[in-house]
């Protein structure tokens, strides 16, 4: 091949490469913007295929999804002065994709720098936007999502919640969160009516600060936060030792506390039990003393018949029980006269002297 057929290659070649940058496509997921000589000629461009001026048009294309960013984990102050560390993470678009290319590119025109660059950008917005709503409310509020409690009637959802249950001091100002609050304790039953309030208050929280941070982005930076969400809120490793030491405490206060009670009630069963036992033994002594009177009764009666039909004989009877019951051992040792009444049968069966 000769010098012409080289440069026929060489111009084929140049031409194939301007024919390709002379067209250029956005994807659905991508926002682009054209510049040409570092001036931006057309902004926000849709999904599509496009042509543009070879080697001078630069078309810059960043992600036009919804993303998320972990913002990394820092330590605020509540009302009540309290150290809390806040995990939480933002989800955000870009609105302004102009906007967005002069604040954050820097110079540079690589979407992944730009995306790291508005990350480092988010961070301080997002924070600045969590320490203040989190220094307008107590540790109550930020975890429960309410302040205050309600009282032992409203934890029950069979009670009936009454308007006196949740009125509250004449000193106290109802507003109109208050009314919505104690109208939906009424209509949906207390237990409900909580989980539904602070679920509500834990929303207002959040809004506030993707209002907050949203307000600042959305002009300086052409970022539109969607929403701000707290994925964990902890004690620090600092105080985390105190406050499970006093968790522990109070567990062991209400433990003492329960068995306490439990000695309390088991002294309350023995004293019923024992006086119990004592009121059923002295039936049972009665009544066993009531038989036995009869039984005696009974055989004094048996006795004095057998003693009138034959006198004799019952003597005889009874002197050999005698018998009987002094001489069971052979250890038993009486000291009798010899002509006592009491060996009569033993000399003589007609029970003479």
């Amino acid at each position: 091949m000769g010098t012409r057929g080289w440069l026929m290659l060489v111009a084929v070649g140049v031409l194939l490469l301007l024919a390709f940058d002379s067209f250029y496509i956005v994807n659905e997921t991508e926002k682009a913007v054209l510049k040409r000589f570092s001036r931006i000629e057309s902004t926000d461009i849709k999904p599509g295929l496009y042509p543009k001026v070879p080697l001078i048009d630069e078309v810059i294309r960043v992600d036009g999804r919804l993303l998320t960013h972990d913002v990394p984990t820092q330590a605020f102050l509540t009302g009540e002065k309290k150290l809390l560390n806040v995990d939480a993470f933002v989800t955000w678009r870009i609105a302004d994709v102009q906007r967005y290319i002069v604040s954050v590119g820097a110079g540079s025109n690589n979407s992944l720098v730009m995306e790291r660059r508005a990350r480092e950008l988010l961070d301080p917005r997002v924070n600045e936007a969590l320490r203040n709503q989190f220094a307008a409310r107590t540790v109550q509020e930020v975890v429960a999502g309410r302040g205050g409690e309600l009282p032992d009637e409203a934890l029950d959802p069979n009670a009936v919640v009454s308007g006196e249950t949740l009125d509250k001091s004449e000193e106290q100002l109802v507003t109109e969160e208050d009314e919505e609050f104690r109208k939906k304790v009424q209509e949906k039953g207390a237990t409900q009516a909580l989980l539904e309030d602070k679920h509500d208050q834990r929303e207002k929280l959040m809004n506030s600060v993707a209002e907050e941070v949203n307000a600042a982005t959305l002009q300086d930076l052409g970022i539109e936060v969607v929403d701000v969400r707290v994925k964990q809120v902890d004690w620090p490793d600092e105080v985390r030792g105190r406050v499970f030491d006093r968790m522990r405490a109070e567990r062991a206060r209400d433990a003492a506390e329960h068995r306490s009670e439990g000695r309390e009630e088991a002294e309350r069963i023995r004293a019923s039990a024992d006086r119990e036992e004592t009121e059923i033994v002295a039936q049972a002594y009665e009544e066993a003393q009531k038989v036995r009177g009869e039984g005696d009764a009974r055989a004094t009666g048996i006795y004095a018949q057998a003693y009138s039909r034959d006198e004799e004989f019952f003597r005889f009877y009874r002197s050999l029980q005698a018998y009987r019951d002094s001489f069971k051992s052979p250890n038993d040792i009486l000291l009798l006269e010899p002509d006592s009444d009491f060996f009569r049968y033993l000399k003589d069966s007609e029970g003479g002297r």
